[in-house]
């Protein structure tokens, strides 16, 4: 039998590294996330991420149509494995790790923010506070265009969002778009006037007069579909009146992670007392 030379034999070794080099470094199919079907959680009672609703009667998550683009998301073995480069933990969820990048979309100024008619005053109808307290920007897809009020009626078809600003464009929109916006507009709010001792118990929660009238009669989903948004929204909008600073700073931090998520998360936790209303 011929021997092989030691040229070969080191070739075939360096191909053999190669491939275990390119195994060892490859993404998993699973850690490249996904923003369509079922995402299975660990557990029946497992939250679903930010972006993802869950699917009745069982342990799946499917995307939530009213937050575009829908986050890529992927399960975790465990919270000690960190996310893959491109990931964050998610909010909701921490085994989850998603594309939504809670640093980029609620803190910095955004290219397609407006600015705030004021730090206590609630954003347009689809619109929601940023955490810096200087814009107002949206997730929503063809969202509502907003114009300040400046005193003057709105136009015919404008609704007259808190006498603030008059929305137009937002007709082809669902309530439960416009609500989601709302809950999370309220909860920043809230959060930053409790933070810098403002008058927080003044902040109207929920949808503007105009809008609440608008999108409950417009409101023509099915019975279950009601439900599943009555599901949704009522324990979201309970949870908007009855945050505390510690929520806040907790939810911020963990999503932030290291230093800086623990200097953010230490700031915000010491808010002060949770609003009082019943059922709180």
């Amino acid at each position: 039998m011929r021997s092989l030379s030691s040229k070969t034999i080191l070739a075939a070794a360096g191909l053999i590294l190669c491939a275990a080099s390119s195994l060892a470094t490859a993404p998993s199919a699973e850690a490249q996330g996904r923003t369509t079907g079922r995402l299975e959680m660990p557990w029946q009672k497992g939250k679903c991420p930010y972006g993802w609703n869950r699917e009745k009667d069982s342990a799946f998550c499917v995307p939530f149509m009213a937050v575009k683009p829908t986050p890529a998301v992927y399960v975790r073995q465990n919270k000690t494995v960190a996310c893959d480069q491109g990931y964050f933990v998610d909010t909701v969820n921490d085994l989850v790790c998603t594309s939504y990048d809670l640093l980029t979309a609620r803190f910095a100024d955004r290219p397609d923010g407006i600015a705030r008619a004021g730090i206590l005053n609630r954003c347009p109808t689809g619109w929601q506070a940023s955490n810096n307290n200087k814009q107002c920007f949206t997730e929503i897809k063809n969202a509502p265009a907003p114009r300040l009020k400046n005193g003057k009626p709105c136009a015919p078809g404008e609704l007259d969002d808190w006498g603030i600003w008059c929305t137009s464009s937002y007709e082809h929109l669902s309530y439960a778009e416009v609500d989601l916006a709302s809950v999370r507009d309220f909860n920043t709010i809230y959060a930053n006037a409790m933070n810098d001792g403002l008058d927080y118990n003044s902040i109207p929660s929920g949808l503007s007069p105009d809008a609440k009238a608008f999108f409950k009669g417009a409101d023509k989903s099915s019975d279950t579909s009601s439900a599943a948004s009555a599901s949704t929204s009522e324990p979201a909008t309970k949870a908007a009146e009855c945050t505390t600073g510690s929520d806040v700073g907790a939810a911020i931090g963990g999503a932030l992670g290291g230093r800086t998520g623990a200097a953010l998360g230490g700031a915000l936790g010491g808010l002060g007392k949770k609003k009082k209303k019943s059922g709180c």
